[in-house]
């Protein structure tokens, strides 16, 4: 009798110390049995979804995590994320997700087996508050955009940044007014960046923007001005170009970087959206950028190494003549 009340004491203990880690932790705790029951809700599971964990006790895994769900900012996609069967399955991530309420936080899912004498017992579920990082992290973010708002240059390319060709730009702008002349905006984009800085790492992508960057320098008149916008995006301006120049630049940057050799068996190519500015004009320098993103975006639709100048969109191949999509029409000037 003594040693059953002993044993009976020591499950008390156990399961009031286990409870007390749990309320404990920073991470939110729920652990399910193998028929998919929650038995056991940690405090911070609470604070983070604004259900007292007494409610969710022996409710059936899916009832819990539908009713967690509702402090999601996007329910469903939580709910897919999480509800997945992993009862077999090895220790899993189910994502970062954002929660509306009780306040907002964003939280990290993950899901690890209890086995015990090699049969698999439930599942325990570990929810962790990453609110704080991610809002290091922005905070870093944005100082580090202010610190390269603050220089001319980008540290990276050498090239002028993105304020400082809005000050070229408006420069250049007033001038053309003033002459009568024109002058033409071409934005370039890198082709399937992202999956160069995937595929190769960071190094190489860092390494295909400098080689870029050292197209466009070689192909820039004296007072042209080259400029990195954001991310794989750069900028031209070509005082005094008209629609026929900025056609002939842009093909001959989008064959010049076809020819650059970073790592073996990596092609690179650009495709070039383009815009010109023509005296009489209202358009604002600012606009002739928003037309020429634009035209950059055609172009990035339809294939890589792709010009796109005003109402023209051309495929140019590797070291062949250039391969008019459509018909090519000269645009009226914006009046």
């Amino acid at each position: 009798m003594a040693e059953e009340e002993e044993s009976e004491e020591f499950s008390i203990l156990l399961e009031s110390t286990l409870q007390s880690m749990l309320d404990a932790m920073d991470e939110g705790a729920l652990v399910f049995d193998t028929a998919g029951t929650c038995r056991v809700v940690g405090r911070r599971v609470g604070e983070l979804f604004g259900h007292e964990p007494a409610s969710l006790l022996g409710r059936t895994r899916i009832d819990t995590l539908r009713l967690l769900s509702q402090s999601a900012d996007e329910p469903d996609t939580f709910l897919a994320s999480v509800a997945v069967n992993d009862l077999d399955m090895p220790a899993q991530s189910h994502g970062e997700h954002e929660l509306a309420t009780p306040r907002p936080r964003f939280v990290v899912w993950s899901s690890y087996p209890l086995v015990h004498e090699g049969k698999r017992r439930g599942r325990l579920c570990l929810v962790r508050d990453v609110t704080a990082q991610r809002s290091a992290e922005r905070a870093r973010a944005a100082l580090q955009r202010r610190l390269d708002n603050s220089l001319p240059t980008d540290p990276l390319t050498g090239l002028a940044n993105k304020r400082r060709f809005h000050e070229d730009l408006e420069r250049e702008h007033q001038r053309a007014a003033r002459s009568w002349d024109s002058y033409a905006i071409l934005c370039v984009d890198i082709d399937k960046f992202t999956a160069i800085n995937e595929g190769y790492g960071q190094p190489v992508g860092d390494t295909v923007l400098e080689e870029v960057a050292t197209t466009l320098k070689r192909a820039r008149r004296e007072y042209d001005v080259i400029a990195r916008l954001e991310d794989d995006t750069f900028a031209l301006l070509l005082p005094g170009a008209d629609i026929v120049a900025a056609e002939a630049v842009s093909e001959r940057l989008a064959l010049g970087v076809q020819e650059l050799v970073v790592v073996d068996g990596l092609g690179i190519s650009v495709c070039v959206g383009a815009a010109v500015w023509q005296p009489g004009s209202r358009d604002k320098g600012t606009d002739i950028l928003r037309h020429a993103l634009v035209s950059l975006e055609r172009a990035r639709a339809r294939s890589p190494s792709t010009v796109a100048v005003e109402a023209s969109l051309r495929t140019v191949p590797p070291g062949g003549p250039v391969v008019p999509a459509r018909p090519r029409s000269r645009p009226p000037s914006r009046a």
